[in-house]
């Protein structure tokens, strides 16, 4: 066997991302939440990229007629002309009559790419040349010449200008309630921000509650000890899951090892017992659901309608759980007929007190309640014709979700073109970095705006109908429309929600597959929707077989089978026929 070393030279291909580009794609995924931490993170490590605060923001006018040149997006809407339109940035508007797809993409992104292309590429190119060794006389003119135009970077993105449209936009009501409810939920965690500060404090138990009302009992030693061995053997229901003779029969062990003078009777513990059950909330302590609604019916006035009857059906709860009518009414002697208003009233006492005490009770170790934010806002255009047809749809960005940066002008002066000191150099990286996440936001926002607008112009029937006019759709023909690959836009409709006149979706809910039918292809979340629709409809005493669903989708063109309404019905979390079946 023999061994030998050497050198030796390969060439192969391969393809690698830029840091620059696993930036933007890492940007595209990000919810709402995420990106503004992933903003925050970048503004505490490079000193040259700051935000923007709304006093600054609203005032440039420069922000403003950007804006308005870049976001008409008219190509989305070919008759819209009539329409009023003062619309704030990253927003389109369109009407259902609308291009063809492919015109369309390609008309968006020429009047997109003809506003910042002059922004980003001529100020990116005069950038690298000043780097070059070109002659300048001024390295400081140089760089102000090579430096990006902030007030287009920074009021490109959607957020002034739609915090505009939302300040002076009173007439639109949706709109508005959204931008409230978001800045409402935001003041909430600000209240909060001393959570921390409770990190380690407890709430009351249904066990704490009802030993804080026997101190007011008196209770000899004897009694004492058996409170503290029925209470905690209480769950948290408030039910007393012990057994009495078990009970008894450790008592016994106990006074016969202690030698205690007097043994603990039988009826010394259900007096204790009957002491607990006393205790607030009505039917805690009881040691089953028979026995703690009973509790509560005998607190009831004696002139309460059908009060006995209800106390009568509980002595048969076990032919009532097997829904075993002609037994129950033999041993209770009740009549069919008395049985529904009984079930009634029973129907009003809570079956869980403790559970009931323990949701008034304040959680410190659960995080604070908090709400979705829209990433996108879509709102009816209001027309002045009567007919649907006209019906146009606004599609924005919410401006609360948009960061707003902009690069430190003073900070960007210091650079100095030809100097290769370590702060110097520590200077041109940050601005160039700083540069670059600007421009991987505007094109994320660009994007998601672009795919928004996309789902809602293929879901026009959705948004006027519900969910039973939703229509199949797949990424791929998203990706086609816009001009952007499927994996781009299954990155940007992840995580992302939108706010439209039916209520708060994810984008990826818009997405589903198709099933044939007689009028064509239609979505399974439409199918789903009108299997729920027909069974909210049924008579509960005869309710629908998925037969019989079935039977009646055919009737509307929709041919499935039975197990697949079954698996509809079931991603659904709606029972069987036979488990929904009410007899009273």
């Amino acid at each position: 066997m023999s061994m030998s070393f050497g050198l030796a030279a390969t060439l192969s291909n391969s393809q690698k991302l830029t840091p620059q580009m696993q930036q933007a794609i890492k940007l595209l995924q990000l919810s709402s939440l995420e990106l503004a931490q992933e903003v925050q993170a970048k503004l505490d490590s490079n000193p040259l990229l700051e935000c923007i605060e709304d006093d600054d923001y609203e005032s440039s006018d420069e922000m403003e007629d950007l804006d308005h040149t870049a976001l008409t997006l008219e190509t989305w809407n070919q008759s819209g002309t009539d329409i009023d339109s003062e619309e704030g940035s990253y927003s389109s508007e369109f009407s259902t009559e609308v291009k063809d797809s492919s015109d369309t993409a390609t008309d968006i992104d020429n009047a997109y790419d003809g506003v910042y292309d002059d922004v980003y590429d001529s100020d990116y190119d005069s950038l690298d040349s000043s780097y070059d060794g070109v002659d300048s006389h001024d390295s400081l003119d140089k760089l102000q010449q090579a430096t990006i135009d902030d007030s287009a970077i920074d009021h490109s993105d959607s957020s002034a200008e739609d915090a505009n449209d939302y300040a002076s936009g009173a007439e639109d009501n949706y709109a508005t309630s959204a931008i409230t409810s978001s800045s409402q939920s935001s003041h909430n965690f600000t209240s909060l921000e001393d959570m921390d500060s409770y990190q380690g404090g407890t709430s009351a138990t249904i066990q704490d509650h009802v030993r804080w009302q026997l101190n007011f009992k008196r209770l000899s030693e004897s009694d004492k000890l058996i409170a503290e061995y029925l209470m905690d053997s209480m769950d948290d229901m408030g039910f007393v899951r012990l057994d009495i003779d078990e009970l008894l029969q450790s008592l016994d062990m106990m006074a016969s090892f202690y030698q205690w003078a007097e043994p603990i009777e039988h009826d010394e513990i259900m007096a204790v017992l009957r002491m607990i059950q006393s205790c607030d909330p009505l039917g805690v302590g009881a040691r089953h659901l028979s026995e703690c609604l009973a509790l509560q019916l005998a607190k009831l006035d004696p002139a309460t309608p059908h009060l006995k009857n209800a106390q009568a059906l509980l002595k048969g709860s076990e032919h009532l759980v097997s829904n075993n009518i002609k037994t129950l009414t033999e041993q209770t002697g009740l009549a069919a007929t008395d049985i529904t208003p009984a079930l009634t009233l029973l129907r009003t006492l809570n079956p869980s007190p403790g559970l009931l005490f323990q949701s008034y009770q304040p959680d410190y170790s659960q995080v604070p309640e908090s709400y979705d934010i829209p990433d996108v806002l879509v709102t009816p255009i209001r027309r002045h014709t009567t007919s649907s047809e006209d019906e146009g749809w606004h599609v924005r960005l919410n401006p609360d979700t948009l960061p707003k940066l902009r690069v430190n002008q003073e900070y960007a002066q210091l650079v100095k073109r030809g100097d290769d000191s370590p702060d110097n150099q520590y200077l041109r990286e940050n601005l160039t970095d700083a540069r670059l996440f600007i421009r991987s936001i505007e094109e994320r926002n660009h994007n998601l705006l672009k795919v928004a607008t996309s789902i809602v112009r293929h879901q026009q029937a959705f948004l006027q109908q519900g969910p039973t006019a939703m229509q199949p759709l797949i990424l791929k023909s998203i990706a086609e429309e816009v001009d952007l690959h499927e994996s781009t836009v299954s990155r940007l409709t992840t995580s992302k929600t939108i706010l439209t006149p039916q209520g708060l979706f994810s984008l990826k809910h818009f997405f589903s597959s198709h099933v044939s039918s007689s009028d064509g292809d239609i979505s399974s979340t439409a199918i789903s929707a009108m299997i729920k629709q027909l069974i909210s409809t049924e008579d509960p005493k005869k309710p629908l077989s998925d037969s019989r669903i079935q039977a009646q989708l055919l009737t509307d063109g929709i041919d499935i089978a039975r197990r697949t309404v079954a698996k509809y019905r079931e991603a659904m979390n709606i029972g069987s026929s036979t488990q929904r079946k009410q007899k009273y």
